[in-house]
C-alpha cells in the first residue's frame, strides 16, 4: 500500500526518530521515508531550492572536506541560523511553515552529530530531503 502524500499529511519526526536517523544503520528505511514525506511537503508547501540552497550548499562543502571533528560540528552548527533565517524571511505563511518543518528537522539531526559516521548520516538524510523535494516537482 502506498503512502498518503496529500497536503495534510506531513508529520514530523520526533527528536528520538532524527537521532536514530543519524546515528543508526536500522534505521535507514524509515530516514528514508520520512525524506520523502518532508521533501514532497516542502513541494506542497511551495518551498523552492534556492530557499535552502545557503544551508544546503554549506552542508556539501563541509561533506566534500571530511570530518574534522570539532571544526566539522562546529560549522554544522552555523546551518541552524542559515535555516532560521530563510524560514523568517519568507511573507507566504505555507512556505514559512514547510521552511520551519526542515528547521526543526535539520536542527534535530545536526544535535545527534557526533562522529564520522553520524555526520556521514546527516549528509545522506539533508540529500535525501532535497532529491525527494525535486523529484516531487519542487522548484
Amino acid at each position: 500500500m502506498k503512502p498518503n502524500h496529500s497536503q495534510e499529511s506531513f508529520k514530523a519526526p520526533s527528536e528520538q526518530q532524527v537521532h536514530a536517523f543519524v546515528t543508526e544503520d536500522a534505521s535507514a528505511k524509515a530516514m528514508i521515508e520520512c525524506a520523502d514525506d518532508l521533501g514532497r511537503h516542502l513541494k506542497n508547501k511551495k518551498v523552492t531550492t534556492s530557499q535552502i540552497r545557503n544551508a544546503y550548499g554549506n552542508m556539501k562543502k563541509l561533506e566534500m572536506a571530511g570530518w574534522q571533528g570539532n571544526r566539522t560540528q562546529r560549522e554544522m552548527l552555523l546551518l541552524k541560523p542559515r535555516l532560521a533565517y530563510a524560514a523568517g524571511r519568507q511573507q507566504d505563511w505555507a512556505t514559512k511553515e514547510g521552511l520551519e518543518n526542515l528547521r526543526q528537522v535539520i536542527d534535530n539531526a545536526i544535535n545527534a552529530v557526533i562522529d564520522e559516521e553520524s555526520f556521514k548520516r546527516f549528509c545522506q538524510f539533508f540529500e535525501a530531503i532535497i532529491a525527494y523535494h525535486k523529484a516531487a516537482g519542487g522548484k
